[in-house]
């Protein structure tokens, strides 16, 4: 599949220049469809079908599996990030690590979830020119820093990390590699494995382009084989033990009744599902695959680039200057400029004035182009921007 194929699926482009994945990602038509086909099932069928959604679920665990380079047993479906972010600081915790290291602009997903499970976080401080570099990880690392949790781009300026190099770090020194993937998974390649990273959390509805209500997490086994799962529910134990009160329980009998002690669930990340899961946006997750599998992520990730410099370019010869350097090593679907005024007015002024979405983060107005964006859609923006006589800060 081209970009321009992947274009023509979505009906809000006819309507808006949409230049917000960051954010969210309209929803293209195979993923409506999906949905749509399951809510019309539960509409004339009920549930009757439910052992072919569980059979689809283990499917769909699958793929997304192959598309982050993990296996079936090491993929959880979550309600978001910020839960996958509370999971993986239990997890942490319980194998005694209580201090990570992260960056200053991360997505509050990642550090809050942590901070609030009692870790200390080490932050570090961004370049001038927004960048961070693995020698400045390294250098902020003390005895006492055991992970390091990042995002694979930043949200408030696009930056992408040397993974490679953080991948190198973390093995060098013995660290837990913790990703936050909202801002890269359906943008820029992830495999967990040659990165050895030990946990990835990420969402459905921005790069995906899954819609909103699903989340991802990726527990590495060796660490599922280690340290228990911090919850679960009645589907965390095995398919034929589903129905049993009891199951491995330690049960004493008296004359009255009985009492009960523990129990022990999967060493699979499926066992954190716990309970029945959303399945409309399965659906769509699995419908999103396709799409991403058709069109490659490493040529989304190309396409991004192009668009970015281009559109970097046309910004700079205004005045403005986006937060991180223009370099294709470092840049992702996402850029960011200071305005003058508030940037959240510019951003409404662009909605009214010529149907423009972006959004206001990281201090400025950020511009996000996604596989299904092209270069007719920058100019529209940067026409919008002479029109409206926006002006850099």
């Amino acid at each position: 599949m081209t970009p321009l194929a992947l274009r023509e699926l979505f009906p809000a482009l006819k309507t808006w220049t949409w230049l917000n994945a960051a954010a969210s990602s309209p929803t293209p038509q195979p993923v409506l469809d999906a949905m749509t086909a399951h809510l019309r099932e539960t509409a004339e069928r009920g549930d009757l079908s439910y052992p072919r959604w569980a059979a689809f679920k283990d499917q769909v665990r699958a793929r997304l599996a192959r598309f982050l380079g993990a296996t079936a047993d090491e993929v959880a479906f979550t309600p978001s990030t910020s839960f996958g972010f509370h999971v993986i600081a239990q997890l942490l915790k319980a194998r005694g690590i209580e201090e990570v290291l992260t960056l200053e602009a991360e997505f509050p997903s990642t550090t809050l979830p942590l901070l609030y499970d009692g870790l200390t976080l080490r932050g570090v401080r961004a370049r001038p020119d927004g960048r961070f570099t693995v020698e400045d990880v390294e250098a902020a690392l003390t005895p006492r820093t055991k992970a390091v949790a990042m995002s694979v781009v930043q949200f408030a300026s696009g930056f992408r990390v040397d993974l490679d190099g953080v991948s190198r770090l973390c093995r060098e020194k013995g660290l837990t590699l913790c990703l936050n993937a909202a801002q890269g998974l359906g943008q820029a390649p992830v495999d967990v494995k040659r990165l050895g990273a030990s946990f990835l959390a990420a969402t459905s509805h921005k790069w995906l382009m899954a819609g909103y209500g699903v989340g991802v997490l990726y527990v590495a086994k060796d660490w599922l084989d280690a340290v228990p799962l911090p919850f679960g529910g009645w589907l965390s134990v095995e398919p034929q033990e589903q129905f049993d009160a009891w199951i491995h329980a330690q049960r004493q009998d008296d004359a009255h009744g009985f009492t009960a002690r523990g129990t022990r669930f999967r060493r699979q990340a499926s066992a954190l599902e716990a309970g029945g899961g959303a399945w409309v946006g399965l659906h769509g997750v699995d419908a999103a695959l396709g799409l991403h599998e058709a069109l490659g992520v490493q040529h989304t990730l190309t396409h991004n680039v192009g668009l970015q410099l281009h559109l970097r370019e046309g910004l700079r010869r205004r005045g403005f200057s986006p937060n991180t350097p223009d370099e294709p090593a470092s840049l992702s679907g996402i850029c960011v400029v200071p305005v003058q005024g508030a940037p959240q007015e510019v951003v409404r002024a662009l909605i009214k004035d010529a149907n423009v979405v972006t959004t206001a983060r990281g201090g400025g107005v950020r511009i996000s182009t996604h596989a299904y964006n092209t270069a007719q859609d920058v100019e529209r923006l940067l026409a919008a921007v002479d029109r409206l006589g926006v002006r850099p800060r």
